[in-house]
């Protein structure tokens, strides 16, 4: 895998405080998701999913994603994941 780019980017801190939590459960770092998501653009040639506010009836539902547990395979190398997906762009 190539160097990565250093960078500084502004995001809201309340969300930052928890995806670390969130991608933790996955193994993750939040740059390594930040990684995942811009690839995925690459791959789709835009935004990988629609991008819409939720309907009011849409509120419990979203409350009751951002209250479960998700089982992970922390044996999954996310080196792997990237090089996987940098071989599709070639």
């Amino acid at each position: 895998m190539t160097a990565r780019k250093q960078t500084s980017i502004k995001v809201d801190p309340l969300a930052w405080e928890e995806v670390k939590d969130i991608f933790k459960e996955y193994n993750l770092t939040v740059s390594d998701a930040i990684n995942i998501f811009l690839n995925k653009v690459r791959l789709e040639k835009g935004m990988p999913f629609d991008v819409k506010l939720p309907k009011k009836r849409d509120t419990q539902y979203l409350n009751k994603l951002r209250n479960r547990h998700i089982g992970v395979d922390k044996t999954v190398n996310i080196d792997d994941i990237m090089n996987e997906m940098n071989s599709g762009l070639s």
